[in-house]
């Protein structure tokens, strides 16, 4: 028969010491809910310890329910002897279901080390396991972590309703693979009673008591033989890895399946930037969520509208060089000089985009996860060198939402330190104010600053004098179109006023035309503001207009398309680029009378018509209009 596992409950030693209460406070009020927290601790975690440099980690969240005959063998062998107000052994016993979610990775080292905080590691042993199981608020001693600190374990206790995790570890000791398991769990502060009473931290273990009185974990085949018991994964016999099984996890009244979805969406909203960033934008990491042995679909990086916009920009910042129509702008201190990264900004119609899912489909139904990225997306997600989004900042609307754009601010790899030190143990923000250092602060303050400075120029109107009908009518849709639609050049401005009616990426107003010496010249002029529209996946420009004159009179309007570069606008793109084409001309009853054509023939004072025209990928266009008399039949 197996032996049950011993507790130990720590006593506040002689001169004080943390208190399990503190260990769950650690983390603050964060913004996140606590299985957000968890999903962003998790994946650090099994990120650096990884065994490869390059990565190839495997992430894997299961959740599932214990059936009672299990639920009475863990109470009995793993829960047996149970402390003051940790009701797990009553729970496993209750009626009820018993939810557990299981957070596995591969492709790691395992908690290895030495199994004791006051153990001193041989030079370059790893102190994986007591930094997890042990240790509270010790940062690794490793370049470009993803975590940086050891309070953020207490996701894991948060996310159980018991404040209760088991962990399976299995590690190469140099001469093997090796097993290890132990339970924990956080408590309230106690007194033992009488006489000779003790005082208690709130910190428990489950293990094999040793002579000297200290519980270790449990080794070996009986260690495998207890994850098998509570589920999971099951690994190969030289599989080495960790999973830390999350007992009666809070769902605060929402379906496990729910849950696990947001789970899911989580993860790829923070760690997207894994699945790309290796040689030829291959994965370092994998993703998987299953709930009761499904795996649940996890969004793609290029087929999520909000990522794939994102990617783009990452893949700029990442390669520091322009890439995909992003812009890149390096981000520096002056004093201390330092370059501190580099900003990748991108940009594409609105209408790229697609629609926005119904609330319900961006929550799964559920109100625990918060979702930060928004439709039209104006978001600038901030990372280091690890390639974990720490947040997003969230930039100023493009006008009239009729652009949406994305960015990405990396640090470089020689200010990753102060950047890493300015995270509070959530690694959800850089506060420069837990910093010691000046300079440190400095960085921080000036890299939020300068990101932010940059994005409100990407994005924010420009100001534009001109006067003329063809001028006021270019000048609205810059306005409208902010940044992403440079404003009219002087040259252009004349242009507008003398010639055909302008319409800069969709223009509107004005009246304007030319035609024969001395003929009846029709007028044209734009109805509206102009708008972006998908046709047949094309992206396009509808601009609507009418042509007036003496009735009976025929009319020829022309489009002239050009792309609009920042000092104005040039009629040639440059040389391989694609360039914008008339797509069709619609009538009134929107009938389709013509494709491809750079002109139409159209009656005068016939009502309303539309022109289409492509816009080019990563630009912007104007077009003009220019009437003249038809041909009299």
């Amino acid at each position: 028969m197996a032996v049950p596992l011993n507790l130990q409950s720590e006593l506040f030693s002689a001169t004080g010491g943390a208190a399990a209460e503190g260990v769950s406070n650690q983390l603050g009020r964060p913004r996140a809910d606590r299985f957000t927290l968890l999903v962003r601790e998790a994946v650090q975690n099994s990120w650096d310890a990884r065994i490869a440099p390059a990565g190839g980690v495997q992430f894997q969240i299961d959740g599932y329910l214990l059936d009672r005959d299990i639920r009475r063998t863990l109470a009995a062998r793993v829960f047996g002897s149970v402390p003051f107000a940790v009701d797990v052994q009553a729970r496993l016993l209750a009626d009820g279901d018993f939810p557990v979610i299981a957070v596995s990775d591969f492709g790691t080292r395992g908690l290895c080390g030495p199994t004791r905080g006051n153990v001193v590691p041989q030079p370059s042993e790893s102190t994986n396991f007591v930094d997890f199981m042990r240790y509270i608020g010790r940062p690794p001693n490793r370049a470009y972590a993803g975590g940086t600190y050891g309070f953020g374990k207490a996701a894991y206790f948060l996310a159980s309703s018991l404040k209760t995790i088991c962990v399976h570890t299995r590690f190469s000791n140099g001469r093997g693979i090796e097993s290890r398991f132990m339970a924990a769990a956080l408590g309230p502060q106690f007194e033992s009673q009488g006489s000779e009473g003790q005082r208690f931290t709130g910190r428990h273990w489950w293990g094999r008591l040793a002579q000297d009185g200290v519980v270790d974990p449990i080794l070996g085949a009986e260690a495998d033989a207890l994850a098998l018991l509570l589920g999971g994964v099951q690994r190969s016999p030289d599989a080495c890895g960790t999973t830390v099984y999350v007992l009666a996890p809070d769902f605060e009244g929402a379906a496990p399946q729910q849950v696990l979805s947001q789970m899911g969406r989580a993860i790829m909203d923070y760690f997207w930037p894994k699945l790309i960033d290796g040689p030829g934008h291959i994965p370092t990491m994998s993703f998987s969520v299953r709930c009761e042995g499904r795996e649940l679909p996890l969004p793609t990086v290029h087929e999520d509208p909000e990522l794939a916009l994102l990617a783009r920009a990452f893949a700029t910042a990442y390669a520091k060089a322009p890439s995909g129509g992003a812009v890149l702008e390096s981000i520096e201190s002056q004093r201390p000089k330092k370059l501190l990264g580099h900003l990748a900004l991108v940009r594409q119609p609105s209408a790229l985009m697609g629609s926005q899912p119904a609330a319900g489909e961006r929550d799964d139904g559920a109100g625990l996860y918060q979702r930060g990225l928004r439709r039209p997306l104006q978001h600038i997600a901030v990372m280091r060198a690890p390639n974990f989004v720490v947040k997003y900042l969230e930039g100023p609307l493009v006008p009239y939402e009729l652009a949406e754009y994305a960015g990405v601010f990396r640090v470089d790899a020689d200010a990753d330190a102060a950047f890493a030190r300015a995270e509070p143990p959530t690694h959800d923000d850089w506060i420069p104010d837990l910093l010691l250092d000046a300079s440190e602060k400095t960085y921080i303050r000036v890299a939020l600053r300068r990101v932010k400075e940059a994005v409100e120029v990407f994005a924010a109107p420009h100001t534009i004098e001109a006067s003329g009908a063809g001028a006021h009518s270019v000048a609205g849709f810059s306005r409208m179109l902010g940044a992403l639609v440079p404003s009219l050049s002087p040259d252009a401005a004349g242009a507008a006023r003398n010639g055909p009616t302008t319409s800069k990426g969709a223009g509107a107003g004005g009246r304007s035309g030319t035609g024969r010496k001395g003929a009846v010249t029709p007028q044209v002029s734009f109805v509206g503001e102009p708008a972006i529209e998908l046709i047949d996946g094309i992206a396009v420009m509808v601009a609507r207009f009418e042509t007036s004159g003496p009735d009976g009179t025929p009319a020829r309007v022309f489009v002239l398309p050009k792309v609009v570069i920042a000092d104005g606008f040039e009629s040639d793109p440059p040389e391989g680029a694609q360039q914008p084409r008339v797509i069709r001309w619609v009538d009134p009853t929107g009938t389709i009378v013509a494709a491809g054509a750079v002109s139409c023939e159209i009656p005068v004072n016939s009502g309303t018509w539309a022109v289409a025209v492509s816009i080019p990928p990563d630009a912007m266009i104007s077009v003009a209009l220019k009437a003249e008399a038809g041909v009299q039949g």
